[in-house]
């Protein structure tokens, strides 16, 4: 899907949802995004509090998506979850691997993973 983000051609939402994990979740664009679109595919993914829209600490994984980048021919800079964090808990490991075995055989992107849990990257890694 296009974006408008300037460092980035398009996003890949292959999963949904998050918890907050840090200070740097405080300003979570991607709850309030979610927010306006809880009655569809981030169902049960996010509530409207006192203090706003929150995760509910669910995570989904939409095979659907998996294999989208694979079909984009041109060259793009791909935002990997701009809508959750491909190491969050809620996701195995054989769901991450399944993401990165799209990363590596769509070569001629660029993609990009950004994640507030380098904790659960590095054991991923290292379960690889």
């Amino acid at each position: 899907m296009d974006t408008k983000i300037e460092w980035a051609d398009a996003v890949w939402n292959v999963t949904r949802g998050c918890r907050r994990v840090s200070p740097g979740c405080v300003n979570c664009y991607a709850e309030k995004q979610a927010n306006r679109f809880k009655g569809g595919a981030y169902e049960g993914l996010v509530s409207l509090g006192k203090n706003g829209p929150r995760w509910t600490g669910a995570g989904r994984f939409v095979p659907d998506k998996l294999e989208e980048p694979l079909h984009w021919r041109k060259p793009r800079r791909i935002f990997v979850n701009s809508m959750s964090d491909l190491f969050f808990e809620e996701f195995t490991n054989e769901q991450i691997a399944a993401v990165f075995g799209v990363m590596a055989t769509a070569h001629w992107h660029t993609f990009q993973v950004l994640t507030k849990r380098s904790e659960r990257a590095a054991k991923w890694f290292h379960w690889l």
